[in-house]
């Protein structure tokens, strides 16, 4: 026995283990041995052996050794329950049965050592992370720190990351800190470090820290004497880190680039596919990523990352009903996940009420404008929640004026109709009356058609009876006019957008206006908070004749505009952000008879995302159009807000 407390001291509990048994072999009631042999099985790393060794004779062992040998075998269950699941449906059964003894224990069998009743607490936190009831995590931590005890290192990654779990992530940072200068520092914890310092925006030490910490790691690391080397799963989970964090950055080609050079290491990770599939989803290809996350499903079907980006995707190409579905196993799979909560409860709210509101008002200090010396408008457009996954029902009123000499002019509307919304087709057709006396119970209607032939290409198309786009000049003479407009437009990815269209008004004194316009937007330079786009706009209209009409009707006009516009993000926490946005621009406009003129524009504008679908922009814009030959000086102000944010 003496031989046996020597080799345990150093540690060889195999040779230790060896001598008990000889001990008990010969003398089965030798409590010292028997005791020994239980307690060197739990320093093997084999606490149920033990554990049910205590359960045959407990009396042959303290308070101290019983608690210790069983919350070893708790710790046990708890850290089975991180191994991967014969059957995923049963991926969280040893979590559950260790947090179902942890209350048992608590309830029947209070731990009397104050050492092993505060390792049990802290234990459980782990279970209860895993769980993902993280508010419990949190609050059984602050019980813990209340109490005047101290949380080991190993613990605070844990519930750092329920903080996380819970977008707290200033509070998550110290425990992060604490435990790296504890020596808990491997690169899970530096990993969740650099992601409470992005959720906080502080990309100048978030970025340095990623990068630094993918560096360090070799792919391959080698043993000393060692033949060959072996994966490292850390440097794969610091490159996928490193990407993300470009995303968040607005680096979003340089995320995309570093996850396909990974690609073409490792084409068959199910990981790095989900991985890619969410890069392409935030660069504006949601039929791309949604085949790719079907791949990552196809290499492992229990991968969490590219269910959910299933989900996310069948919903940016507005199939609810197939969101829905692939939503659903989530759910019970996941109930207490706040991530899953939360896009559950975008796909609610996609589902109901969407409302959109807008006004502006501008005034001129010229006499020529074709808009008076002061217009505006108001529009109101609310639509019903959906209807079998793909109508519904709609109501439009709309409201435009213009002080024209000698007289306001208004264009009043009411309307009602239905929308249809589904996959690649977006149809929408209403009918209602203007009310104003310009054209008292005058019939009106619009039909409304987007094709979406891919993740780049859309094709649209409307024909309006009473165009609210028409000259108020001409309404106030009686003319009214009906539109037609078809139009297409190139999305190629996040950081470039541009727009075709073609219209045709078709007034009722027999005119026919043709105008053909071209838009633009193409990223420049991004830095974390910063953008910088180059802006084009491009014009070209004509009448049909030569006819004298007496509302503004050029032959020929064109007009090109080249600009640049810069955003910053002043604030932004998840969901909620304010964003400023300075335009300024210039280029020439041509008006038949009149020559060719510069004309320059400002704009400045605050953009707020505030979270639950809704968003609120607001701006002005100062510009000096010619009319006539004569330059006018034009102010504008206009506000826009939007309330249930389907796609």
């Amino acid at each position: 026995m003496q031989q046996a407390e020597r080799l345990r001291a150093d540690r060889q509990y195999v040779d230790a283990l060896a001598i008990y048994e000889r001990v008990l072999a010969a003398d089965p009631g030798d409590r010292g041995a028997y005791a020994m042999r239980a307690l060197t099985l739990d320093d093997l790393h084999s606490p149920q052996l033990a554990w049910e060794a205590v359960q045959r004779h407990p009396d042959w062992f303290s308070t101290a050794e019983r608690e210790r040998i069983d919350n070893d075998r708790l710790a046990s269950i708890i850290s089975e329950g991180d191994a991967p699941p014969v059957d995923p449906a049963h991926r969280l059964a040893e979590t559950d049965r260790a947090l179902s003894q942890i209350a048992a224990t608590d309830r029947d069998a209070p731990r009397q050592t104050h050492w092993e009743a505060t390792r049990l607490r802290v234990d459980t936190l782990i279970a209860l992370n895993r769980r993902q009831r993280h508010a419990e995590v949190v609050a059984r931590y602050q019980a813990l720190r209340d109490d005047a005890l101290d949380v080991p290192a190993y613990a605070l990654p844990v519930v750092a990351d329920s903080m996380m779990a819970l977008r707290r992530p200033e509070q998550a940072e110290p425990l992060l800190r604490q435990a790296l200068a504890e020596g808990h520092d491997d690169v899970a914890t530096q990993l969740l470090l650099g992601w409470s310092l992005l959720e906080q925006e502080r990309f100048d030490e978030a970025l340095p820290l990623f990068e630094q910490l993918a560096a360090q790691q070799p792919p391959w690391p080698r043993r000393e004497g060692a033949s060959s080397g072996y994966e490292n799963w850390d440097r794969f989970s610091a490159d996928l880190a490193l990407a993300s964090a470009h995303a968040a950055a607005q680096d979003t080609r340089g995320a995309e680039r570093l996850l396909r050079a990974l690609e073409r290491i490792a084409p068959a990770n199910p990981e790095l596919q989900a991985a890619l599939a969410a890069q392409e989803a935030n660069r504006g290809w949601p039929q791309a990523a949604l085949q790719r996350d079907r791949v990552a499903l196809t290499l492992d079907p229990t991968q969490k990352d590219a269910r959910v980006g299933v989900v996310e995707n069948e919903r940016a190409l507005r199939r609810p009903d197939r969101a829905e579905a692939a939503m659903a196993p989530l759910r019970d799979e996941y109930p207490d996940d706040p991530g899953l909560a939360r896009l559950d409860a975008t796909l609610s709210r996609d589902r109901g009420w969407q409302v959109h509101a807008a006004s502006r008002y501008g005034d001129s200090d010229g006499g020529h404008s074709p808009v008076g010396s002061r217009d505006g408008g108001t529009l109101l457009e609310a639509e019903s929640p959906l209807i079998g996954h793909r109508w519904r029902l709609g109501l439009r009123a709309q409201e435009d004026w213009a002080e024209l000499p000698g007289e306001r002019v208004e264009r009043r509307s009411l309307a009602l109709g239905a929308h249809y919304r589904y996959d690649r087709l977006d149809l929408a057709a209403y009918a209602g009356r203007t009310l104003d006396d310009f054209g008292r119970d005058a019939p009106t209607a619009a039909l409304e058609a987007e094709w979406r032939f891919s993740d780049a290409w859309t094709a649209t198309f409307a024909a309006t009876r009473q165009d609210p786009d028409a000259s108020l000049q001409a309404r106030r003479l009686g003319i009214h006019a009906d539109g037609l407009m078809a139009g297409v437009r190139f999305t190629p990815s996040d950081d470039s957008r541009w727009t075709l269209q073609a219209r045709q008004l078709r007034y009722d004194d027999g005119n026919r206006r043709q105008t053909l316009d071209l838009s633009g937007l193409q990223r420049l330079w991004a830095a974390p908070r910063l953008r910088l786009d180059g802006l084009l706009w491009a014009s070209a209209g004509r009448a049909a004749d030569d006819r004298v009409v007496d509302y503004y009707n050029p032959r020929r006009d064109a007009s090109l505009s080249v600009g640049l516009g810069l955003e910053q993000i002043g604030w932004r926490r998840y969901g909620h952000a304010f964003r400023q946005r300075v335009e300024i621009a210039a280029g020439p406009a041509y008006q038949g008879g009149y020559g060719t003129h510069w004309v320059p524009s400002l704009a400045y504008r605050h953009l707020w995302s505030l979270g639950d679908g809704q968003a609120l922009e607001y701006g002005v814009r100062w510009s000096q159009p010619v009319y006539d030959g004569e330059r006018e000086r034009y102010l504008s102000f206009d506000i826009d807000y939007r309330w249930g944010g389907a796609p």
